[in-house]
């Protein structure tokens, strides 16, 4: 992963090339529309049904209608907007593969986001590339790599990176510090994200990082406070994330919920039956959600309680789970 990561870095875009031949497509402003048109639908789909319900689609969109743009004509500006676009566009389809559990697939959709947006000369987005790349290897345990990607990152968009965008950053390096139990720097990292939040403007952020919102950051802390052991923290953070999170980003509530239930098993006076209770519920509101990551917390969640495996509670939370459609995916 070192060569794309130093590309991005420290070497110039290439000069984007188009092909003179007629029997290319030539791009249209209608063309790159529509590809982040695309985007946008595919993005509400995996927010609110989970990863697993249109990556197919999403795919063949990517294969079918995007791809030979890439090899179309198009002046150097409608180029750039092109590969922005497809950029943005990979890294969702990534998203979802990260979403649904195929996790070296996932990988490889951000690292080809990361090489588009290079090409497109946009910045933000390849920051954004890489902040998947981070939340993927915190996910999956490479705490240390997730660390260094979100600061690669911050390196990388240093002179370019909006409010909304520095927030993403220092809470994906947060993340990844809370994992590795440096309390000190999550801290430094969480009140970094929180200074940039505030200084968030709408008119002037990507349209994309419209996700970053109070909910989201919200939950960023609460993820932190939880994996740090501050059970009293992460319970109020992930209650205000689901308060505040908008009606279609279901999987977003079922995060909070998963770990504000988890976290009532960190406090120093440790409450199991509130935990299978907020879990029931979060599950319960989460329906058919197709997603391998929500999966994961679960499991997790009944690994924090096997200690008390022993009662009544987590025994018909143990019989909820055996007919939960979520689970039985």
């Amino acid at each position: 992963m070192s060569t794309p990561l130093l590309r991005w870095l420290v070497a110039p875009p290439t000069t984007l090339t188009t092909h003179s031949s007629q029997a290319v497509p030539e791009v249209t402003e209608d063309d790159i529309n529509a590809i982040r048109r695309a985007c946008d639908l595919f993005e509400a789909l995996d927010h609110e049904f989970g990863g697993g319900h249109a990556r197919t689609a999403a795919v063949q969109y990517l294969h079918t209608e995007v791809t030979p743009l890439l090899r179309g004509r198009f002046a150097p500006e409608t180029g750039r907007s092109l590969f922005a676009a497809s950029a943005r566009f990979a890294a969702k389809v990534g998203a979802m593969a990260y979403d649904a559990g195929l996790h070296d697939l996932g990988r490889r959709y951000f690292l080809q986001s990361l090489n588009l947006a290079h090409l497109g000369n946009d910045r933000l987005l390849g920051a954004k590339s890489l902040a998947l790349l981070s939340h993927q290897a915190n996910f999956l345990g490479r705490f240390r790599s997730a660390v260094d990607l979100a600061r690669t990152a911050k390196t990388g968009a240093a002179h370019h990176a909006t409010p909304a965008v520095r927030a993403m950053l220092a809470a994906m390096e947060a993340r990844g510090l809370a994992s590795l139990g440096d309390d000190h720097a999550c801290t430094r990292a969480l009140d970094e994200m929180e200074q940039a939040f505030h200084q968030i403007d709408p008119m002037t952020e990507p349209a994309w990082m419209g996700y970053f919102d109070a909910s989201e950051a919200a939950d960023e802390s609460a993820h932190c406070a939880h994996d740090l052991g501050h059970g009293i923290r992460a319970i109020d953070h992930a209650h205000r994330s689901i308060t505040l999170a908008p009606k279609g980003f279901r999987r977003s509530r079922t995060f909070a919920g998963l770990i504000q239930a988890s976290a009532y098993l960190k406090q120093a006076d440790a409450d199991p039956e509130a935990a299978c209770a907020l879990a029931r519920t979060a599950i319960t509101q989460a329906g058919t959600l197709r997603s391998a990551r929500v999966r994961t917390y679960i499991t997790r969640l009944r690994s924090d309680l096997e200690p008390y495996a022993s009662s009544r509670h987590v025994r018909e939370l143990d019989e909820f789970l055996a007919d939960a459609p979520l689970v039985r995916r």
